[in-house]
């Protein structure tokens, strides 16, 4: 049965929409310069997705064609269903089961065929008698009379056993109501709504949308391990306390409480239960209690005439933290678990024993790696290099010349067109010298070790690109950072590195670049860059000096904590100055490298001057020359000051 998977690499985050399909997997780019939210087969032959900036896009997979594509008209959709046989595709977005905030959220209906508007709306109109509504525009969170409220739907969205489309909403209903299930007709836009229990829980919905699953609303039975009356199958008399996990089965056609169903009693606390499976037969489902957190995952199959298994759990996986999940249901001898990117197998047989608990050694428990990989990453990365974008840079021969002509060019392309020549948020530079191509990585490697006099030129394209990377980050909608072609490296890396080859005093323009980025992300200029500059350059003078304490306040900027000892020791500052500066002359330079750093504009510093003042001095070494050094910024700054000892 075909699977699909969203993919892609570092950069270009879930661009790739991957179909696996016989144990072969077929990619796509539905959209060349965004990412994808969601991705769903529609009927056997078709892939519809969902970008970020909503867009949809519809696939015929198997024969690599695209059928059509349409603007959302909004971003807010996250989520795509495909009702089976409805010719429906419905994007919508969806609040968590306990987060009681309300929300504008946006629910569209689309046809299959062509993906025309069948209903819209982000809220709901309600009639005088509050008993129909109709999905709308115009939502408000405390709406005038006569206005539509808005719509706040939690979790999925499924269709009910008459067709109609269905969600758990909250506060989106007459005056006063809280929870409910709603029922929208696509094909005329109104709403219909029942109240459900108020309280903040999950739902699960049976694949016909005829049962609902949800935990218990009632206060749990308590056993105190005594043997008088055991309530349950697990109350052992051993003198240990347990309390009840209990399961409420709804159905919803008409809506209301089937049977409460207690599963386990354990001691306490209980693991939450994350997550419930129906089978397709909906005779029986499968609960998966514990979060990765809780370092322990354990399953269980409850049938409706209240039958249960022992409840399982996986000796590989006991007391470690893993991303677990029932992935599939719907084989006959097995139920496989992902433990991402593996898996295990629970037997059915094993459902029929009477234990409570069933621990699945290593031996037994069908162990398989990397069945949930998705597709390869270098296989990824080739097809996305195929649609790549590279700016190509024609240089008639590696002379001094020619390599300037061609950086004069590339200059004045990023003066006139930064943003034109970015793919989504990645600048890709492609060479061709002398009919050869060249990457960009190569390209500068290459200037920078044949020593070929561009530093003039170097420099200039650096200037212009950090002159107009802020109107290109505002164009393209980025927080802060432009990237280049390698992870982890920001644009112009390599330009950057060989000019501090080509020029070690080019640190005013590395000043810059290292401010452009988002230090939280772009940690290649400072882990590597950083030090192969001081390693082959040195702190050679008081201009060095003066940007190694600018770079301990881009540390500081960027948020790290440096666990071993403060920024100015990294990359062997202090071992420099001691002998080549006094300690007064250090704090001096401290003192006027933060005044211009707090006038940077848009350096995008969250900490004030005094909290990086206090960053730099205590982070200074308790040895006698940095007791001096803090000495003299306390007279600096009016503190007392400290007893100094040699």
């Amino acid at each position: 049965m075909p699977r699909v998977t969203l993919s892609g690499t570092h950069h270009r985050y879930n661009a790739v929409a991957a179909v696996e399909d016989g144990g072969t997997w077929r990619m796509f780019l539905p959209f060349p310069d965004g990412s994808i939210r969601d991705a769903a087969f529609v009927g056997p032959d078709r892939l519809v997705c969902l970008s970020a900036d909503g867009e949809i896009c519809l696939i015929d997979w198997r024969l690599d064609r695209e059928i059509t594509r349409q603007p959302a008209g909004t971003d807010r959709p996250r989520h795509i269903f495909v009702p089976a046989d409805s010719g429906w595709i419905v994007l919508y977005d969806g609040k968590r089961p306990l987060d009681e905030e309300r929300y504008l959220h946006s629910l569209q209906v689309r046809r299959a065929t062509d993906l025309a508007v069948v209903a819209d709306g982000n809220g709901l109109q309600w009639t005088a008698g509050q008993t129909v509504g109709l999905l709308a525009g115009g939502g408000e969170f405390v709406p005038d009379p006569g206005e539509p409220t808005a719509l706040t739907i939690q979790d999925d969205v499924f269709r009910d056993p008459g067709g109609q489309l269905a969600f758990v909403g909250f506060e989106c209903g007459a005056p006063g109501s809280r929870y409910g299930l709603y029922r929208l007709d696509p094909s005329t836009g109104t709403v219909r709504c029942e109240p459900l229990p108020d309280a903040a829980k999950p739902w699960w919905f049976s694949p016909s949308g005829r049962y609902a699953v949800t935990p218990s609303s009632a206060l749990p039975a308590v056993h105190d391990g005594s043997a008088a009356s055991p309530p349950h199958r697990d109350a052992v008399a051993d003198g240990r306390r347990r309390v009840s996990q209990a399961l409420e089965l709804w159905t919803t056609t008409p809506l209301g409480l089937a049977r409460t169903i207690v599963a386990r009693m354990t001691p306490e606390p209980p693991l939450a239960i994350r997550n419930v499976v129906w089978e397709p037969a909906e005779t029986a489902f499968w609960v998966q209690y514990g979060h990765f957190w809780d370092k322990r995952a354990e399953f269980q199959r409850i049938g409706l005439d209240g039958s249960l298994s022992p409840v399982f759990h996986f000796e590989r996986f006991h007391g470690t933290k893993v991303l677990a999940d029932i992935a599939d249901v719907t084989h006959a001898e097995h139920v496989e678990i992902q433990a991402l990117p593996d898996a295990v197998r629970i037997q059915r047989a094993w459902c029929a024993s009477d234990l409570p608990v069933r621990s699945i050694s290593q031996d037994e428990d069908g162990f398989r790696a990397s069945v949930w990989s998705g597709p390869k990453e270098a296989a990824v990365r080739r097809f996305l290099a195929r649609s790549s974008r590279r700016h190509v840079v024609i240089v008639e021969a590696l002379s001094q010349a020619a390599v300037a002509e061609g950086l004069r060019r590339l200059t004045l392309d990023i003066r006139e067109r930064l943003a034109d020549l970015l793919q989504t948020d990645v600048l890709e530079l492609s060479f061709v010298v002398g009919g050869r191509t060249m990457t960009e990585s190569a390209f500068f490697a290459r200037v920078s070790r044949d020593r070929i006099a561009v530093a003039p030129m170097l420099r200039e394209l650096l200037t212009t690109y950090l002159d107009v990377h802020p109107s290109a980050v505002e164009a393209k909608g980025l927080y802060r950072q432009i990237w280049g072609p390698k992870e982890s490296h920001g644009a112009l890396a390599a330009a950057m590195q060989a000019l501090l080859r080509l020029d070690p005093d080019a640190h005013d323009v590395f000043r810059g670049y290292l401010a452009r980025r988002d230090g939280e992300h772009e940690t290649y200029t400072t882990d590597v860059m950083m030090r192969t500059y001081i390693a082959e350059t040195g702190w050679r003078d008081r201009a060095m000096i003066g940007f190694g304490i600018y770079f301990a306040l881009i540390r500081h900027r960027d948020g790290l904590i440096n666990l071993n000892g403060g920024f100015l020791e990294e990359y062997g500052l202090l071992d420099a100055v001691e002998p080549m500066m006094s300690p007064e002359d250090f704090a001096e330079a401290m003192l006027g490298e933060l005044d211009r750093f707090a006038k940077i504009p848009d350096i995008d510093c969250r900490f004030g001057w005094n909290d990086l003042y206090l960053g730099l001095r205590d982070g200074l070494p308790d040895t006698a020359f940095g007791r001096r050094v803090v000495a003299a910024l306390a007279v600096r700054r009016g503190d007392v000051i400290m007893a100094v000892r040699d």
